[in-house]
Formats: C-alpha cells, sequence, structure tokens
C-alpha cells in the first residue's frame, strides 16, 4: 500500500494530537487551580493575499484538558487547511465537487471530507450545520460565509486560513485561491466552525 503526501500529514497530525492529548490529560490542574493564558501567535499570511487582519482572541491555556482540547482543534483546523492547498489553482465548475473542480461549497466539503468529517454540498446547508461564531473567534479551518444578494441562505463560503485570509474557489471565472475574507465587496460576512 503506497501513502500519499496528504495521507503521511494526516497521519502525523493525528499522531501529534494524540501525544498532546496523552500528555495534556497527564498534567491537567486540579478543578480549583487558575489557568494564565500565553500570547498567541498569528497565522502567517500568503504573501499574494492582502487583507485587514482579523485574529483570534480566544489565549492558549498553559496547560492541561483545556490544552489540549485548544491544541487539537488548531492541530485539525492547520490538516484542513493543508488539504484545501494541495487544490490551489483547480478550476471553479459549477456543482462540482472535486478532486479536480470545484464549487465554492465543494471545495469546503472536500477539505473537510480529507479528514473523515462529512458536510452538505450546499452552502446554506453548511450553514445550518455548523456552530456560529463571532469573526473575532476565527481560526484556521472554519468556514466564512458570504451573502451578496440579500437575505435567505448564504451565497458563497471557503476555508479561513488565519490573519484575515481564506482559501476558495470564487466564482466560475477563477480559480481555487486567497483572498481577503473581504474579498466580495459589499457582501454580508459570517463565520461558522465545524463540530
Amino acid at each position: 500500500m503506497r501513502s500519499t503526501p496528504l495521507g503521511r500529514t494526516r497521519l502525523v497530525v493525528l499522531s501529534l494530537a494524540a501525544l498532546v492529548l496523552t500528555i495534556g490529560l497527564g498534567f491537567a490542574p486540579r478543578p480549583s487551580a487558575a489557568l494564565e493564558p500565553l500570547q498567541s501567535t498569528a497565522a502567517m499570511t500568503p504573501a499574494a493575499a492582502t487583507s485587514s487582519s482579523v485574529e483570534a482572541t480566544e489565549p492558549i491555556p498553559e496547560s492541561g484538558a483545556q490544552l489540549t482540547a485548544a491544541t487539537w482543534r488548531r492541530a485539525i483546523g492547520q490538516a484542513v487547511i493543508d488539504a484545501g492547498e494541495t487544490k490551489l489553482g483547480a478550476p471553479y465548475v459549477y456543482s462540482a465537487g472535486g478532486p479536480d473542480a470545484f464549487d465554492c461549497s465543494g471545495f469546503t466539503r472536500w477539505a473537510w471530507m480529507q479528514l473523515g468529517v462529512e458536510l452538505p454540498h450546499n452552502s446554506g446547508a453548511q450553514w445550518a450545520a455548523v456552530e456560529q461564531i463571532p469573526l473575532d473567534q476565527l481560526e484556521p479551518g472554519d468556514i466564512i460565509f458570504d451573502w451578496g444578494f440579500g437575505g435567505g441562505e448564504p451565497d458563497h463560503v471557503g476555508l479561513y486560513v488565519g490573519d484575515g485570509v481564506m482559501i476558495h474557489a470564487p466564482n466560475s471565472s477563477g480559480v481555487v485561491r486567497y483572498d481577503s475574507i473581504y474579498w466580495w465587496t459589499g457582501a454580508t460576512i459570517a463565520a461558522g466552525r465545524v463540530r
């Protein structure tokens, strides 16, 4: 059986997350112990993307079960981004779900499926399937939703990379690429987290 680079990456990420979980539970503080937050570092931004900065405000705990959960969530989010980045340059095709062409919800669905998480292939259904979160709590792997034509269901989705940038399949004149989360002028923006 041959292993692909993406398969090896997932295996390493999941192995590291399991190790962190094991170590973190061994050092969990007593319930009465106070945890002091560490300063979080902003994600690296692709050089081609220009954006307004959006940073996560949730501090990383120092130790224990809270650290383990935060580390696990960030490792999974980064693995989703890593999967999505393998499709940079893939063409946008309406209703396509990969692996060679994507529409917006097909792309976010495909990236999450690489980690075994099933999302619907529709932006409105994805909005209904995630936990809605404030923009200031965005972390890599979270989903950006855009409403460009009024109310109702969102018209577009993309994956948050960090530092105000997302990776997405924009439209029929584009390919999978990085853009600011504010790329769609006049759109209403919201965020969701896969649980």
